[in-house]
Formats: structure tokens, sequence, C-alpha cells
């Protein structure tokens, strides 16, 4: 991706030099930090959902079930800001063109008129329509390597760690509105 952006201008305007650094840096920090923090969710949702920590434990191949649903459930990314293209009304509410807007992903994925129970952590839902990578144009461009990337670090942490259990009663989370994970994920296992 990164020689694409340095070979993209080539006979054209070429993007300067500082411009593709700050692509790069922004993609080294998007893709580690909200994998890091799809991981910890994840983790954090089983423990709180035993049943279903069980369940994954004895059938990994349930594991991208819970990528999903915890995407879905306690996404990395709780909103997006978007530029109004044009004159919009969105429920009432008239946005002009050239507005910025908030979009709340984190609200979005817990709509009752899209999933039942939607505050219920449930890895059998039989459809992943979550906007945690967003949508259309918009969409992830690192969602399949966040996809296989957490499907392989729960893989490892589910299979190999035996006994596995949170440390905590309480975990504490980063102290953004944007970024959603936990600061650490004290836990036990058997050696």
């Amino acid at each position: 991706l990164i020689s694409t952006l340095i070979l993209s201008g080539e006979g054209e305007e070429i993007l300067e030099p500082e411009m593709v650094i700050s692509f790069a840096t922004l993609l080294l920090a998007a893709g580690s930090e909200t994998t890091t923090n799809l991981i910890g969710n994840a983790m954090l949702a089983l423990f709180r959902n035993p049943d279903q920590l069980a369940r994954v434990q004895n059938d990994p191949t349930l594991i991208d079930r819970v990528i999903d649903e915890a995407l879905r459930y306690d996404a990395p990314i709780q909103l997006t800001a978007r530029l109004a293209m044009q004159d919009s009304e969105v429920a009432g509410v008239s946005i002009p063109r050239g507005s910025m807007i908030a979009v709340l992903l984190a609200s979005a994925n817990r709509d009752e008129r899209q999933f039942e129970e939607p505050d219920r952590f449930n890895m059998d839902r039989p459809t992943p329509a979550h906007l945690a990578f967003g949508f259309g144009n918009h969409y992830c461009i690192g969602a399949s390597l966040a996809r296989l990337e957490g499907s392989i670090a729960l893989e490892m942490i589910l299979t190999r760690l035996q006994g596995l259990s949170l440390s905590v009663g309480e975990v504490e989370r980063h102290g953004s509105f944007l970024v959603r994970g936990p600061s650490s994920l004290p836990v036990r296992f058997e050696v």
C-alpha cells in the first residue's frame, strides 16, 4: 500500500513525502490500536459471558462469530466524523451542506430496531450487520486484516491458556470518547 502511495503520482502530480509519511503513520496507529482493542473487548465480553466463553473454548470454529459480535457489541471505535456533501435531513434534523457531523457507530450497533436484545452479547446473532468497520466508500481498508489478526489472537489465547479467567472485578478502560477498550486486562490461567 505504501509503495502504491509513493508511486501513485508518477507522470502526474506526486504525493509529497510528508503526506505519504502521515498516511503511513495513520495506518500503523489505526491498525494496531483498533485491533488491540477488538481483542481486549472480545475477551472481556467472553469473561462476562462464561457460557459463551466455554462454548468457544470447546469449539474454536465459533471465533469468527465472537469477532463479529464483539465488533457490534463493543466496537473499538465509537464514532466517526463526516462532512455533509449536500443539504440533508436525518430524523427531522436539517443538516446543511458543509456541516461536520458525528456518526455514533456504537449507538447504531446497539439499535433495538436492528438487533434483538442489543445490550446482550450473543455470538449466535444471525447477521453481523454492524457498522464497526464503517460502510460504503468509508469501509475500513484494514477490515480483513483486523478480522484475521483478531481471530488468530483469540484462537491462541483460548486454546493455549487453560483455566482462563479475569483476575479483577472491574476493568479500567481508556479515557477516550473515540477509542474503546480496556487499558489492561489482568487474567489468570493454569501453567
